[in-house]
């Protein structure tokens, strides 16, 4: 049932977390209106009450004196159910303690109180509430240790200790299930990254867990291998911390910094490669702090076209200094700059040249990442559907992923079946490929939600796309994310405006053009799109040829086939709206051409129908 107002809800959450309890008016009051209640916040309380009755049912809320109460059967409540079975969790054997626990970690829908995190009562709630889903998250990943699944933890453990700094657990669990992969050189490197955020961030050493950890793996005690939940004193022998260089700081700040930009953490990713940077100059550790100087390089009001030239240029002097990783890093970001003005095969050449780099210095991590940028590039780029398909099938050897999933890889595989009208294929791929998303990265799990609005806009279910848009647009806002933010807002304005959703197509559309780079291609082509469309339905006829006829220059320009298509396809609809039949017949012929060029069977077919219907 819907609850209408914001004071309702807040109101009703309130009671929820109080249920069965009498909370005394005062306390509503002050909890929902804070220190500015107004002289009228009684009786406005007793309007919500009354308001809630209606929607609950008289007999949801008991008065008795100066107090409410809401009584709830315990058994309804997600949360109850949570912490009964928490607690069931508790005494029983690894198996069933992983399985109790994921029946209650499943029952959290994102997180908690999140439409009132500016609200009086929510302050404490959410703490409360967040630390007791982390506690039994952390308790699920110890039985799952304990049952031997150390690989298949490790991928879902980076992510948490990336949006989790500083709590440890998250940290040791990583170490041990990385040591148990047999990958004890990246346990160590791990406990490096827990030890800077703590001396970053609090400016204190990392507790007597991790410190005890860290040495047990440098001895290689037996203890780690078993199932024990705990470490015993055994590791009190272990030798004593090894002393860190510090290009060996300067270079885990970088890693660090990367980790948290992927993570969505933009703010305190450049502060961390900031730090970096300068501790890499101090110590003349050149190659670290090019590497770092060229990621801050993004945060400058530059124009793509001038960033891309400080990329090739750094290409070059990490080639002088024979610095593999710093090659990967340059040639990784003409690729990501390529993509942006629209130069899909430019962008791909240079994607593969990463993988040949990564593969050259054993750098698993840096070839995956390329893999995944090449699918990407492969199903938007010029490259032919069919061939597309064989050349991502190539990307997903097991030997390649090691302890990650490829699902930037399956979504792109998505994309392209569901061009070459397959689109139960299609969805076979996004339904394999988004609950591993969602265990990943910000920034991978917005590129999935955008796939995943691909292949439903090209299936033609406009409302199953625009879900996967929004989320991706609130997953960028939620950081301030600009370009994403930017990225997300024009994707979602060009579908509303299609679905006729008029006022916040334009106002996203706005949002974009606001956030946009000037030289962006594809966020350029989408807000005229929409704005094109709006301004057509409305009979501003010059202004929405203008428009559209930009969009229209600009994803010509460009070697994206697919998005062509759908553009000149979108110029169709606004000059039939002007009665130009000329103008709608030339759009068609040529987005045909664009789409048969791609091998895109589902646009091909419908708009040789729309041709045969337009005679």
């Amino acid at each position: 049932m819907a609850i209408p107002a914001p004071k309702q809800r807040a109101l009703l959450s309130l009671f929820l977390l109080r249920a069965n309890e009498a909370v005394p008016q005062d306390e509503l009051i002050d909890q929902i209106w804070g220190e500015d209640a107004p002289e009228s916040a009684r009786a406005s309380l007793q309007n919500q009450i009354h308001a809630l009755r209606k929607i609950l049912g008289p007999a949801a809320f008991e008065t008795i004196p100066t107090a409410y109460r809401l009584s709830v059967d315990p058994g309804t409540l997600d949360l109850a159910c949570f912490d009964r079975l928490v607690s069931e969790a508790g005494s029983a054997q690894a198996e069933e303690r992983a399985e109790k626990l994921r029946d209650a970690l499943s029952l959290w829908r994102g997180p908690p109180l999140a439409e009132f995190r500016t609200e009086p009562f929510a302050q404490q709630e959410i703490e409360r509430l967040e630390g007791k889903r982390l506690t039994a998250l952390e308790e699920r990943i110890d039985a799952e240790l304990q049952l031997g699944l150390h690989a298949t933890l490790v991928a879902e453990l980076e992510y948490l200790t990336v949006q989790h700094p500083l709590r440890e657990r998250f940290w040791a669990q990583l170490m041990l299930a990385l040591y148990r992969a047999g990958r004890q050189a990246d346990a160590l490197a791990t406990y490096r990254r827990a030890h800077h955020a703590f001396v970053d961030e609090l400016g204190i050493e990392p507790g007597v867990v991790l410190r005890e950890l860290q040495r047990a793996i440098l001895v290689q005690d037996p203890a780690l291998t078993r199932d024990d939940r705990r470490l015993g004193s055994t590791l009190e022998r272990a030798a004593a911390l090894l002393p860190v260089g510090p290009r060996e700081r300067a270079e885990s700040l970088v890693d660090y910094g990367i980790a948290l930009a992927w993570s969505g953490k933009s703010r305190e990713a450049w502060a961390t490669i900031e730090a970096a940077a300068r501790l890499a100059a101090s110590v003349s550790e050149r190659g670290v702090e090019e590497r770092a100087r060229l990621l801050l390089s993004t945060t400058k009001e530059t124009s793509l076209r001038d960033y891309l030239v400080e990329a090739q240029q750094a290409a070059e002097r990490f080639r002088d200094l024979d610095d593999n990783r710093g090659l990967c890093l340059a040639l990784r970001e003409q690729s990501l700059v390529l993509r942006e003005l629209g130069d899909a095969s430019g962008a791909l050449e240079a994607a593969e040249q990463v993988a040949r780099a990564a593969v050259d210095s054993g750098n698993g991590w840096e070839q995956a990442h390329a893999s995944a940028m090449i699918a990407f590039l492969l199903a938007h780029g010029p490259t032919p559907v069919a061939e597309a398909i064989v050349r991502c099938n190539e990307l997903l050897p097991p030997e390649l992923w090691r302890d990650r999933s490829p699902f930037l890889v399956w979504s792109a595989l998505a994309f392209l079946h569901a061009q070459a009208a397959s689109i139960a294929d299609a969805r076979a791929l996004l339904a394999q490929a988004m609950p591993e998303a969602r265990r990943a990265a910000t920034s991978e799990l917005f590129f999935a939600l955008l796939g995943a609005a691909e292949v439903e806009d090209t299936a033609g279910n406009l409302d199953a796309s625009a879900g996967p848009l929004r989320e991706a647009y609130a997953l960028a806002e939620s950081d301030q994310h600009m370009p994403a933010s930017a990225m997300s807002a024009a994707e979602l304005s060009c579908l509303l405006a299609r679905k006729g959703d008029t006022d916040e197509a334009a106002v996203l559309a706005q949002v974009a053009r606001q956030k946009s780079s000037p030289d962006a291609f594809r966020n350029g082509v989408l807000w005229r799109r929409a704005l094109a469309r709006l301004a057509a339905g409305e009979q501003r006829i010059d202004e929405a040829l203008r428009l559209i006829d930009e969009a229209v220059d600009r994803a010509c320009a460009a070697d994206w086939l697919t998005f062509r298509g759908e553009t000149l396809e979108d110029a169709a609809d606004v000059r039939e709206l002007a009665r130009d039949e000329a103008g709608l017949h030339a759009a068609l012929v040529a987005a045909l051409a664009a789409y048969e060029q791609k091998g895109n069977v589902v646009g091909s077919e419908r708009v040789q129908r729309r041709l045969v219907d337009t005679g």
